[in-house]
């Protein structure tokens, strides 16, 4: 077995997998990773088991110790992870040894990562799962948020160094909606407001449900709730107020507010990865458009993870590669700088590349100090997600 301590805590990071199912008659919640497919993508990369437990990590991460070597692998929010002074991109494994850290320096985009241990977190499962119910305080570890001073142990099976080969963290602003069951209860001019206004996520927003600001649907409110009855996870309900709440997997099981429309189940991880004051918009899709949008999202669960060349010895063992990989967080177009030429010299965070994406610019930074090997793309090539620019040789033994 292998170990992993946390030196301290972060925000709200818990042990979390699929959640609990068919539990929900005695009041169980689902519970389980918000983002289901950047946990997925995390255990995919290790060759875990599908469902392994995994750590969510919302906003502000933990700091973590490797005390016995192991591989890892991170995917979702790109929370700004280092290893030791060395860049860790979301989408990608890793192998610690003894010794080295692991820590977050700030959002960049999105809310939520996942961390997967090789061979799954080793808690004990409470009603099949090994989710915590921060709520109830049951499951995961010790029914609770992670702690400074925790120990997490994981069996430490050999991995591989490996690269998703699309982007694990699907943050967006608009999300996808089919009308919802109680909309007829609401005035006829409340599905084009609701599909005509940009709403913010408040700071009141937890696991159980997105609080939304904006423009209320109704200008008189609501009159009377429904009888209670179950709720489905995306149920967006509308309080009396006009106020907009979207369920989320931890949300009780039956409520009685009206339910103006739901977001499609593809959109899940969307709305995962929303934080506090992001804006969100509402686009209407079809029942078939829904269906189309959750099968092609079950499709890029099942591309290969890329190979990355590892060096010093067989996969999984001994020293992290010599050539360390720069690779595209996101599709767009390359901007080269001057270091990023082949024999150029490089510290850590060294800017070697931009990428330009709807106008907006992402810094691509040196994992390491050493020299630029090769590049692979010239100044304004369109390059995909996880696409390797260029390989840096690193002066560490």
């Amino acid at each position: 077995m292998a170990r992993l301590k946390v030196l301290h805590p972060g925000l709200q990071t818990s042990v979390q997998d699929a959640g609990r199912l068919g539990h929900e008659h005695l009041g169980i919640t689902v519970g389980g990773h918000l983002d289901d497919y950047a946990a997925a993508w995390a255990n995919r990369l290790l060759d875990n088991p599908p469902g392994s437990a995994v750590l969510e990590i919302t906003l502000l991460g933990p700091e973590l110790q490797a005390l016995d070597g192991g591989w890892l692998a991170l995917a979702g929010a790109d929370l700004r992870a280092l290893i030791g002074d060395r860049p860790w991109p979301p989408g990608s494994s890793r192998n610690l040894r003894a010794g080295e850290q692991v820590r977050f320096a700030g959002v960049k985009r999105g809310a939520r990562a996942y961390l997967a241990l090789s061979g799954g977190i080793q808690v004990a499962e409470v009603f099949g799962s090994r989710s915590t119910d921060l709520s109830a305080k049951f499951g995961g570890f010790k029914g609770r948020c992670l702690e400074a001073g925790d120990v997490l142990t994981y069996p430490g099976l050999p991995a591989h160094p490996r690269l998703a080969p699309v982007e694990t963290c699907l943050w967006r602003e608009t999300v996808r909606i089919l009308p919802g069951v109680h909309l007829d209860r609401f005035p006829a001019t409340a599905w084009e407001r609701l599909l005509g206004t940009d709403f913010q996520v408040s700071q009141h927003s937890d696991r159980v449900g997105i609080r939304l600001e904006g423009t209320p649907l109704t200008d008189k409110g609501l009159t009377a709730d429904t009888i209670s009855e179950a709720l489905a996870i995306g149920s967006i309900e509308a309080a009396p107020s006009g106020e907009l709440l979207i369920l989320l997997k931890s949300r009780g099981s039956i409520g009685g507010y009206p339910t103006v429309a739901h977001v499609i189940r593809a959109d899940w991880p969307v709305l995962a990865q929303l934080k506090p004051g992001d804006t969100v918009r509402f686009q209407a899709v079809s029942r078939q458009q829904a269906r189309a949008a959750w099968q092609e999202q079950q499709n890029r669960l099942k591309l290969t993870p890329r190979e990355l060349p590892a060096a010093g010895g067989a996969p999984g063992h001994g020293s992290p590669p010599r050539r360390i990989a720069v690779t595209a967080p996101v599709g767009g177009v390359l901007h080269l700088t001057a270091p990023s030429a082949a024999g150029q010299r490089v510290q850590v965070g060294h800017l070697v590349a931009l990428l330009e994406v709807s106008q907006q610019f992402y810094d691509l930074e040196s994992p390491v100090a050493g020299t630029v090997v090769v590049t692979y793309f010239g100044e304004g090539t369109s390059v995909e997600t996880g696409t390797v620019l260029m390989e840096v040789e690193t002066d560490a033994p």
